[in-house]
Order: C-alpha cells, then sequence, then structure tokens
C-alpha cells in the first residue's frame, strides 16, 4: 500500500497524488468486500469494522452516509459525512467509494 507519513502536507501535490492513489488501491483490492458492506448497511443502516485495531462506524440516513474513526481508546480521531444516490445501484457506488476513502483515512492516522 502507499506510504503517506505524518510529515506531508495536506496541500502537497505529491501527498493528495499519493493519498487518492491510496483509494484507489483499496477500492480495486476490497471491491468485493466493500459491495458486501455496502448490501448490508442499506438493510440494516448501521455497520461497523475494524482496521488494524481502529474502529469505524457508518450510520445511513436518508440523505447520506456518515462515519466516525475511533482508535483502540475510543477517542474520535475523524468524522465524515457524504451525500449518496437515492437509486439503490447509486447508493452502493457511493458506499464502495466512502469505505475505500475512510479506510484510506484510517490507515493515515496509524502512520501518523
Amino acid at each position: 500500500m502507499s506510504d503517506i507519513s505524518a510529515g506531508d502536507s495536506i496541500g502537497d501535490s505529491e501527498w493528495d497524488q499519493k493519498y487518492f492513489s491510496l483509494i484507489l488501491e483499496l477500492e480495486e483490492k476490497y471491491a468485493s468486500r466493500y459491495e458486501m458492506q455496502a448490501s448490508k448497511l442499506l438493510v440494516d443502516k448501521s455497520l461497523e469494522i475494524l482496521i488494524q485495531g481502529i474502529s469505524i462506524t457508518y450510520k445511513l440516513d436518508r440523505l447520506g452516509c456518515s462515519y466516525s474513526i475511533r482508535d483502540e481508546k475510543n477517542s474520535n480521531l475523524q468524522k465524515g459525512w457524504s451525500r449518496i444516490g437515492w437509486r439503490k445501484s447509486a447508493r452502493g457506488k457511493a458506499l464502495t467509494h466512502l469505505f475505500a476513502k475512510s479506510e484510506a483515512d484510517a490507515l493515515i492516522e496509524l502512520n501518523q
């Protein structure tokens, strides 16, 4: 996987390239798992996963999906929200991208 260190600047184009490459890499590598997670989230409306000791909780509402990333000490590291489409197929595709983005964010937190 791509390596993004804590010293990289958010405005740095090289950092941006690494970050977005990591998201694309995760989308390709875990496409099947993300599709299964999206199906489960669409039914259950909430989902929690664990990535290398970091918990990511997703909550689906009528407009979009929110997520929160917490470490082992249960402290909030990051929160996010994304608007997703109304059609089930559009929601599934948007969710798979959101899963990759949130996991990339969690992995970056681990490297800091």
